[in-house]
């Protein structure tokens, strides 16, 4: 298989919601457009950051057609079809396929206590529900689950598992899959704070929330590693986790869509209950940062090309 095309900065995008709580597809074709047109490979649709888990198994489905669609085979598409369920994870999967999706990706399962063996099952029924190439997704601070390395070196071997989206901080362990699982197994980097150390690790490009905000020194940093230019790196890395390290202090998916309806991409910042609601103060304390940060303007709409 011809991997290129799944190496490069993919946004988890942002799910747009109008204040009735209904999905703004307006905005959403309209924001992956822009986002393509900034130089972005790909989308990760439908995973943590679009809300996946509040969201309806309809409204994911409709969410990535509407991507699929926006995208006019300009990007290549990662659907997240993870549900703590086997059945409506084979499902999602079987939808993405029929969509036009180019690979599936899944959250292990979560809340119940699984065993390895249980998530190697469950993974391998979801591989065995399409013809589609599968990316794990790994994301211990969140599902509660870590696996050794001998699971991901064995799941490597499957023809159609072609990777993991790697969201923890421990690089060393990026590293050693790297080097268990070889070069042509994709590694995504999936904590936007590290993606220098990740990359110098092996990562052979990002999957990250914060690029639906501020792609752009994601972009130049993929270049700058790619021609193995660190020094050029390290500079960008520190720029984007300026930002960052303000977004820390909130909660994180709805900061993002309040920046991104202030950069004039989003209708509305609305997010789903039982994610945060901001107050007027907490608002007005965003708005001021915004206006501050060179890095967060040059994303407004205004600033974009077309």
């Amino acid at each position: 298989m011809h991997l290129e095309k799944f190496k490069g900065i993919f946004p988890a995008l942002l799910t747009p919601m109008l204040e009735d709580d209904s999905i703004d597809f307006e905005s959403l074709e309209r924001f992956v457009k822009h986002l393509l047109s900034l130089g972005v490979k790909g989308f990760y649709v439908g995973g943590s950051t679009a809300e996946g888990f509040i969201l309806t198994s309809e409204e994911r489905k409709r969410i990535l057609e509407t991507v699929v669609g926006a995208s006019a085979g300009q990007a290549t598409v990662i659907a997240h079809i993870g549900a703590i369920s086997t059945r409506e994870s084979c499902e999602l999967a079987r939808h993405a396929e029929a969509a036009g999706a180019d690979a599936i990706s899944a959250v292990v399962p979560f809340y119940y206590k699984v065993s390895p063996e249980g998530i190697r099952q469950h993974y391998h029924s979801i591989m065995d529900s399409t013809s589609l190439p599968f990316i794990m997704y790994h994301f211990p601070g969140a599902t509660g689950v870590s696996l050794p390395l001998d699971f991901y070196e064995a799941m490597a071997q499957h023809p159609r598992c072609i990777g993991v989206k790697f969201t923890s901080l421990n690089l060393f362990e990026l590293q050693q899959i790297r080097a268990r699982c070889g070069d042509d197994f994709l590694i995504y980097n999936g904590h936007d704070e590290v993606y220098a150390g990740g990359a110098l690790s092996g990562a052979d490009g990002a999957i990250g929330s914060t690029f639906n905000m501020m792609p752009q020194p994601f972009l130049q940093m993929f270049d700058h590693a790619a021609r193995g230019d660190w020094s050029a790196v390290m500079p960008l890395q520190a720029q984007a986790n300026e930002v960052i390290s303000h977004l820390l202090a909130y909660d994180v998916i709805p900061y993002e869509k309040m920046i991104c309806y202030l950069q004039g991409l989003f209708r509305t910042p609305k997010a789903r209950q039982p994610l945060s609601q901001f107050d007027a103060e907490q608002k007005a304390a965003i708005e001021q940062y915004f206006n501050s940060s060179a890095v967060l303007q040059a994303n407004s709409l205004s600033k974009l090309p077309g």
